[in-house]
């Protein structure tokens, strides 16, 4: 899902390597990781702070993105609905180990060096409490993390981007947002299904 924002948002996609952690040593999977070039741009001038929205994209050239998702964690519907959770849930499955093993993968550079690339994590929630919310966003930047998104705003996005008129070629995730939208079963203003409690 990551991967299919990022490619309908105009940006190469490619996998950024296997994680150097060892089994041994894991507490938790290593993060998905993929590496994004849009290539209109020249540089990256990301200057909005660390909390990142689709809007941001248009000012990111390249960068690796880290996925901290559903399925390589303990996140689950409680912990949406809860702030305090939510911090906590960060606090135990972001590790400076964890975020070093993602961003130093040895990934393609497609041009210049690894330090042009932005340092990018994908979570499924922020809290919605402004002061919870400064204090998770403060926690996450303090591992190295230069722009986070959340599962939350990516799947507006594609569903946004859908269209319910499916083509055969599209990847399973716009089909299945096309066959949510072809029956009716949610529309563009309907997003609240996908709201964040807090």
């Amino acid at each position: 899902m990551v991967e299919a924002y990022f490619e309908v948002n105009g940006f190469l996609v490619h996998s950024a390597g296997n994680s150097a952690i060892t089994l041994t040593k894991r507490k938790f999977d290593p993060f998905a990781c993929i590496v994004v070039m849009n290539q209109r741009l020249n540089d990256n001038s990301l200057d909005s702070g660390v909390r990142l929205f689709s809007g941001d994209l248009q000012k990111i050239r390249t960068g690796i993105v880290g996925i901290l998702g559903w399925t390589n964690s303990s996140f689950s519907p409680a912990v949406i609905s809860n702030d305090t959770r939510q911090v906590k849930f960060l606090k135990q499955h972001l590790s400076k180990e964890r975020v070093d093993d993602c961003f130093n993968r040895n990934f393609p550079i497609w041009e210049g060096d690894r330090s042009s690339f932005l340092k990018l994590l994908v979570i499924p929630s922020l809290p919605a409490n402004n002061d919870k919310m400064k204090e998770a966003l403060e926690f996450v930047r303090s591992l190295g993390v230069e722009g986070v998104l959340t599962l939350r705003s990516i799947l507006e996005n594609l569903f946004r981007q859908t269209s319910p008129n499916l083509v055969k070629d599209l990847s399973s995730v716009f089909q299945i947002i096309g066959l949510i939208k072809a029956y009716g079963l949610a529309k563009d203003p309907q997003m609240e299904i996908f709201k964040e409690a807090g």
